[in-house]
């Protein structure tokens, strides 16, 4: 008899409307910069930088870099920013059998929206 050795699964949430918030603002800081640079104006540059950063935060904390979701079209990622929707996705490093990967894969994609 063979037990199996369940590890806690570790998550990461993300939320696309920060994620989303967080690439607009580092985009209006990355264009600052750039006028500030254009302009050789540090005030331009600096807000740019700080602009930059906030977008950051905002990025780190909307779980900018596990947002795995992709292949979604564009209005079902607009509605889950709208709507604040989060998702929980596992840590790159969880292992976790096959089946339990099936099972989440027909829970999460296969559903008929229930």
């Amino acid at each position: 008899m063979s037990q199996q050795r369940r590890e806690k699964i570790h998550t990461h949430t993300v939320r696309p409307r920060w994620t989303w918030i967080g690439l607009v603002v580092m985009v209006a800081g990355l264009a600052l910069i750039g006028v500030g640079i254009i302009v050789t104006s540090w005030a331009w540059a600096i807000a740019g930088l700080v602009l930059l950063g906030i977008g950051g935060v905002a990025g780190i904390y909307g779980g900018f870099f596990y947002d795995v979701q992709g292949g979604g079209s564009a209005t079902t990622q607009l509605r889950d920013a709208v709507e604040g929707t989060e998702f929980e996705f596992p840590d790159p490093t969880t292992k976790r059998s096959e089946e339990e990967v099936k099972h989440d894969v027909r829970r999460r994609w296969l559903s008929d929206g229930e």
